[in-house]
Parts: C-alpha cells; sequence; structure tokens
C-alpha cells in the first residue's frame, strides 16, 4: 500500500495510538478510560525495556498499531515478546496493514534479541487466526499462539 509507514511510537505518537486502542478497546467491550490507554502507553514508549509500540500511517494518519511488550520466561527461554494488542481501522482492513505491521514487529522484537512472540485471539476471530498462522505462530493446546524467532 502507498504512502504506508510503519515506525515506532514515540512520545508524539501516543494520543493517535491510544484513541485507535480506545476504538479497539470498546468494540471488544473493554472500555478503559482515555487516561489509563495514554498512561499504559506511555509505560512502554518511554521505557524501552519494556517493550515496543509501533504505529501505522497512511498519508501521515495513524491507521493502525501494535503493542509488544517484553517479557523473560522460562517456557521460551529467555526474552520474549507478547504481541498483546494488533490493530487496524476497520475501513482499511484487508489491504495487507496488519500483515505489514506483524511482519515489523517481528523484525522489531527480534532485534531487540528477543526469542518467541506470544499472542492470544479471541475464540470467534477466526480471521485473524490466518493471518498469525500465515505467519508462522502455531496453535498451542492452551488456544495461545507462539513463533520462534
Amino acid at each position: 500500500m502507498n504512502n504506508l509507514s510503519i515506525a515506532c511510537a514515540t512520545d508524539a505518537d501516543v494520543a493517535d495510538v491510544a484513541s485507535l486502542l480506545g476504538v479497539q478497546l470498546d468494540e471488544h467491550g473493554m472500555g478503559m478510560s482515555g487516561d489509563a490507554v495514554a498512561r499504559a502507553l506511555l509505560g512502554i514508549v518511554t521505557r524501552p525495556e519494556r517493550g515496543r509500540v509501533l504505529v501505522a500511517r497512511k498519508d501521515g494518519v495513524a491507521v493502525g498499531f501494535a503493542v509488544l511488550p517484553f517479557t523473560w520466561t522460562v517456557e521460551h527461554g529467555g526474552l520474549s515478546a507478547w504481541l498483546d494488542e494488533l490493530y487496524v481501522v476497520p475501513e482499511l482492513r484487508e489491504h495487507g496493514i496488519g500483515a505489514k505491521l506483524l511482519l515489523v514487529a517481528t523484525e522489531v522484537v527480534r532485534a531487540e534479541g528477543c526469542i518467541a512472540m506470544d499472542l492470544e485471539v479471541e475464540a470467534d476471530h477466526a480471521r485473524v487466526e490466518s493471518l498469525y498462522l500465515r505467519h508462522g505462530f502455531r496453535l498451542l493446546p492452551r488456544k495461545r499462539f507462539a513463533r520462534r524467532l
């Protein structure tokens, strides 16, 4: 998609990402106050040891994001990332933006030394499950996905 950029979010991006995250949380019936969402995002953006937040922009407008907290886990044997949130505005879904966010997220966390990325999917989101399976994640018996990096 032309005019699409994906980059690690900075303080200046937090308001845009928080706005989109608020919409996503509302879609899933998990409303949070705007202040709480912004605080949570700033807690990652301003402390890079905690993870990364990516923002996708089309023609300069935020259209998607990925939130990637880091964790040290014995399950994978070291530093791992959790794909906490991945979101693309509804009108631009099915245009490859989610796949591009996922690819950049993988590159970013691998460069930070992560050896795996975990995520979970709501049971009724078969379309997004397909995205993760196409990108090398595998279904675990507990309905979580993981990909060795």
